[in-house]
């Protein structure tokens, strides 16, 4: 659950073996593509694959669109080409508030929540990809 500003957010955590095309309707993709409009289509398009099939090989590649939205573009190569020990704040800039940005769209992306204290651990692309695919189960 994540909270801030007044705000709570809760959902379940995503349980790949429910995902099914009859389990997210046509509102859950309306509104998933709102939520990554700013996104590339391409990363909306594999955010709502991966609603609609909950095939963990998509992951990766929604969750690191995601983060390459957020990212200024002079860095959006780096992120591209990096190692997983890019560390994500210091390389690529992002400040604690594009953080938790890139978070609650990860989580509406993916279907699940990811708590305060789960952030703090995430300092680098490989951890954040591992701690989501663990995420999901992958």
């Amino acid at each position: 659950m994540m909270e801030g500003a007044g705000l709570t957010r809760r959902r379940e955590c995503v349980d790949i073996a429910s995902m099914n095309p009859q389990n997210f309707t046509a509102d859950d993709e309306a509104n998933l593509r709102e939520a990554l409009k700013r996104c590339s289509p391409e990363t909306v398009e594999k955010a709502v694959e991966f609603r609609k099939t909950g095939n963990p090989e998509l992951v990766g590649d929604v969750v690191m669109g995601i983060i390459e939205r957020f990212v200024e573009p002079d860095k959006r190569e780096l992120l591209k080409s990096s190692a997983d020990d890019l560390k994500v704040m210091k390389g690529l800039g992002l400040d604690s508030l594009t953080m938790v940005e890139v978070v609650l769209s990860v989580e509406d992306a993916i279907g699940t929540t990811i708590d305060n204290d789960e952030i703090q651990n995430l300092q680098t692309v490989g951890d954040i990809k591992k701690f989501i695919r663990g995420k999901v189960g992958a």
